[in-house]
């Protein structure tokens, strides 16, 4: 894989680039929004080396099913990162803001060192189109709501369903209850020392209805840029139908206060 080629590094530090990853940076804010974080600078944009993917059309990718990156079960077990949930946590989902900082500086999204896991807080990741790339061409898909999926992923280890799946009435709320009795967190499975996860699927995350609701981008040219809140439930589209290329440059930005956790 390559990460620093000269035309990766043009693309992350070109000046359109610096000034859209300042702008997304900023919706983060705190509840209170009467000061500024001693330490952060959300207009100084730094530099995550990612790479570039090139993929031929009529080959199947099933290796980019819907997921969420930038943590796995320490979203429940680390202190710092249970903040960012707090709302949701406490009963009161509709208050969760995914973009409140809270939490999310001194979270640790790598406590078991997992290769190939990134460490640090990725405000934004994002997907430069190098070739005209539309749906069903292998390109991105996403879950468009994402206080609904955060929601719904940080609670779904606490609920059980009483009837099989395929029950005419799995999905109301009255076969679902209250059950801490499992160690199990659906989506979240042990890899190389550590987790991966949340990947949801449509069998452990019913509710999500991730086969009518998951959504292709729309048709993007060269230079054009697909960004994504680091939260998002996303995937890559499994069959490329079209009779080209479907190329991309993949940039994740952080806050001028990112570190490694």
């Amino acid at each position: 894989m390559l990460y620093w080629t000269k035309s990766q590094v043009e693309a992350r530090s070109h000046p359109n680039m610096l000034k859209a990853s300042a702008w997304l940076n900023n919706l983060y804010h705190t509840k209170t929004n009467d000061r500024p974080i001693e330490g952060v600078d959300l207009s100084t944009p730094l530099t995550y080396a990612d790479r570039f993917r090139i993929r031929r059309p009529g080959i199947s990718w099933a290796l980019h099913p819907p997921h969420v990156d930038g943590g796995t079960i320490e979203r429940w077990e680390d202190p710092a990162f249970r903040e960012c949930f707090s709302d949701i946590l406490s009963g009161n989902w509709r208050s969760h803001d995914p973009y409140e900082l809270k939490g999310r500086l001194d979270a640790s999204t790598s406590r078991y060192d997992r290769p190939n896991q990134a460490s640090v807080f990725r405000t934004f990741q994002g997907w430069l189109a190098m070739s005209e790339t539309a749906p069903t061409q292998g390109t991105l898909r996403v879950y468009p709501d994402v206080l609904l999926s955060n929601s719904y992923l940080i609670l779904r280890p606490f609920f059980r369903p009483k009837s099989p799946t395929g029950s005419p009435d799995f999905l109301n709320l009255e076969n679902w209850e209250f059950d801490i009795s499992s160690p199990e967190f659906p989506g979240i499975y042990p890899k190389d020392g550590g987790y991966y996860g949340p990947q949801p699927t449509p069998e452990m995350h019913p509710h999500l209805e991730l086969e009518k609701t998951m959504t292709s981008v729309p048709k993007v040219y060269p230079g054009d840029t697909v960004f994504w809140h680091c939260d998002v439930v996303h995937s890559v589209e499994h069959e490329h139908t079209g009779t080209g290329d479907s190329a991309g440059t993949l940039i994740s930005h952080q806050d001028g206060a990112s570190r490694r956790n």
